[in-house]
């Protein structure tokens, strides 16, 4: 028998040395790779479950602040008491979420707010634009205004003239 390191497994090995400890002969090179390469990619899928439900979760626990905003809840109150808007859209009325990414309608500033809740009906379909302002930081919002904004056309439902329109607010 020679002296000298042998890869286990390779052509020049002992077959009963390889019995005895159970090994295959290679019949390729790279087989620890393939196995750390599968290894990867169970970690990467991991991390990718991992990242997108922490994006949902992240992005679900904004929905709801929003939805426990003042002005949210009695923006909604307003539409459901007009009669006019209950028409104009149809009941069951359901409310979609707000979409995040579209700053230009869905702010909150220091002394303004603006959202712009999807609105779905049997008779019509649009958003509730919703206008609140107040006096300092510390205060709570106050609706100012409520705008259905539907396929029929755009209507003012709620407007105290606290809100003062620029130009910037409308399409």
């Amino acid at each position: 028998m020679e002296c000298g390191p042998t890869m286990v497994g390779d052509g020049d090995s002992d077959p009963q040395l390889m019995a005895l400890l159970e090994a295959n002969l290679m019949k390729q090179l790279g087989n620890e790779f393939q196995v750390q390469s599968a290894t990867l990619v169970k970690l990467a899928a991991g991390v990718f479950v991992a990242g997108s439900t922490g994006l949902y979760l992240a992005q679900k626990s904004v929905q709801w602040k929003v939805r426990k905003l003042p002005h949210y809840s009695e923006s909604l109150k307003i539409v459901y008491e007009h009669p006019k808007a209950i028409e104009a859209i149809g009941a069951p009325i359901q409310i979609g979420t707000v979409e995040l990414a579209d700053r230009r309608h869905n702010y909150v500033d220091k002394t303004r707010s603006q959202l712009r809740i999807p609105i779905t009906g049997v008779v019509d379909c649009g958003h509730m634009d919703v206008l609140a302002v107040r006096d300092a930081e510390n205060d709570e919002f106050q609706t100012a205004k409520v705008r259905l904004s539907l396929n029929g056309g755009v209507f003012t439902i709620y407007d105290t003239g606290k809100w003062e329109d620029n130009g910037a607010d409308d399409e």
